[in-house]
């Protein structure tokens, strides 16, 4: 049975449901949430708004109503909507990130961890099908390709920042003798464990990791990870504490020209400017070994803008 034949068994289950509880606004919600499974947007957005009409309180329709109309770059319904569930009690930290990424309110310097956590968790069993296969994503591909030439001998400790479920570790385990992982998300550490790739794996945010770990690595990669950070000071302070003489520092980035160094986008990724990153690695004593503009993936038929950095400690 695949996931869509699931998705559609549910969908006319819940319609029987609604049927018998017309006046049932989280039937109208899970309908709305299947739909969104099926591909069936502008359906899902008509059963949030049936779900709303019962129940103007129920924070999790304004949600995901909010973020189906963000997507259609409905940007000013959307805002409405995610005040809304603010009102009603739902996750302030969250949708204050999702109003900053319509341009509304202060710029956060980062997306929420539980909110990346909930994200990758729930997006856990079809990660590397959608991102590879439908969204030809080939990032960790630009970071691992050039290493080896970078660094000839091998390494003898990797760090793989936001691993996820493993996606850059058949690349990057004939380049180490030790490989670790981190990500904030458990049921993507659960994957990453299935490949039997890593040394180590931990369950923790990439900058806290760093800050407190004794390990210390020749290299560091961060594949697909920044787009949901703005401000990398931190984040390169904290590499800057574990990166060995000589060591590397790959990671890609979308591609943004924000005066500031990063803005956060509609699609709620983050994007960095090459000029900032350079500020940046000048002062934490990094070499720009390679600096690459290349696609990262695509979105809404579109190639993603994308560098891809190499820093070298010398």
């Amino acid at each position: 049975m695949t996931a869509g034949a699931d998705h559609a068994r549910a969908l006319a289950a819940l319609e029987r449901d609604a049927r018998a509880h017309p006046r049932d606004a989280r039937v109208q919600l899970a309908i709305g949430q299947t739909l969104q499974h099926l591909q069936r947007p502008i359906e899902a957005l008509q059963a949030y708004e049936r779900a709303l009409a019962l129940n103007p309180q129920l924070g999790a329709a304004w949600t995901l109503r909010g973020h189906l109309l963000r997507q259609a770059g409905r940007l000013g319904d959307a805002s409405v909507c995610f005040n809304n569930a603010i009102a009603c009690g739902e996750d302030v930290a969250s949708h204050l990130y999702f109003l900053g990424a319509l341009g509304l309110g202060a710029l956060p310097d980062a997306a929420p961890p539980e909110f990346v956590r909930g994200l990758f968790d729930e997006y856990a069993d079809r990660f590397d099908g959608d991102l590879v296969d439908t969204l030809r994503y080939r990032g960790h591909e630009q970071v691992c390709a050039p290493l080896a030439a970078l660094h000839p001998a091998p390494f003898a400790s990797a760090l793989d920042l936001g691993c996820g479920s493993g996606l850059a570790a058949p690349l990057l385990r004939p380049l180490s003798r030790r490989l670790a992982g981190v990500d904030l998300s458990p049921r993507m550490l659960e994957r990453a464990t299935a490949t039997g790739l890593y040394d180590e794996l931990h369950v923790a945010e990439a900058v806290s990791h760093l800050r407190t770990t004794l390990a210390r690595h020749d290299l560091v990669v961060a594949c697909d990870v920044f787009i949901y950070l703005g401000d990398l000071a931190p984040m390169f302070d904290a590499v800057a504490r574990v990166l060995a003489p000589g060591g590397l520092f790959a990671f890609t980035v979308e591609e943004g020209h924000a005066e500031s160094g990063y803005d956060l986008l509609p699609t709620l990724r983050y994007a960095h400017s090459q000029a900032w990153l350079r500020e940046l690695a000048q002062a934490h004593a990094l070499r720009v070994s390679r600096c690459e503009r290349a696609p990262l993936r695509e979105g809404h038929g579109q190639a993603i803008a994308g560098l891809t950095l190499h820093l070298q400690r010398d």
